[in-house]
């Protein structure tokens, strides 16, 4: 449990991390910004920590941080509200990559899935949690554009295609360099 903890806190603190970055990148003049990597981090956060079982504390945790994080100037209700489009979509991808590619995250499973179909079903993963991301930041902005709405989904999506992709081929370097070769000999003592 303490370990779990730990990377809770981890997460959160990276959430926080990425949502004042994002902050910092140009934004339009309704508040869409031009990099938004707290949905990539909240995203990651729940689908990292999902083969713990806790996955609902875990949204407990992220609706917390997303609520307390920086940014919002409306007061406690306004980062309630704020914080929706955050959570929902975060817990969207996570829900759906779990169901549409088990085991993918941690390279279960690879020498039986085409790489073709994986890569789809991923964008289609990415890409439903971007258009529900862009749905509630419509509905909770009313000056959103359906432009920029259509931008957020692009950003998005692409963004958590792409950090998974990087996270799979850091694992399989991390795991290739720990790995032994095979073609050296081992040599056992017997006594």
């Amino acid at each position: 449990m303490f370990r779990y903890v730990l990377r809770t806190a981890a997460f959160a603190a990276l959430y926080l991390a990425a949502t004042v970055a994002g902050l910092a990148t140009a934004g339009s003049a309704s508040g869409v910004r031009l990099l938004w990597p707290a949905a990539v981090a909240g995203a990651l956060w729940l689908v990292a920590q999902g083969r713990y079982g806790r996955r609902n504390l875990d949204v407990i945790a992220l609706s917390v941080v997303a609520v307390l994080a920086p940014g919002s100037d409306g007061g406690l209700l306004h980062s309630f509200v704020q914080a929706v489009p955050q959570v929902v979509p975060a817990l969207l991808f996570a829900w759906l990559f779990d169901r549409r590619l088990p085991g993918y995250w941690l390279g279960h499973g690879d020498r039986f899935r085409r790489t073709g179909p994986a890569l789809a079903r991923l964008a289609g993963v990415a890409a439903i949690a971007g258009l529900s991301a862009a749905a509630l930041l419509k509905v909770v902005n009313t000056d959103l554009g359906f432009g920029e709405a259509g931008y957020v989904v692009v950003r998005d999506a692409t963004a958590l295609v792409l950090t998974v992709l990087v996270a799979r081929v850091v694992r399989r370097l991390v795991t290739r360099r720990g790995a032994e070769p095979a073609d050296r000999p081992r040599l056992t003592v017997v006594r």
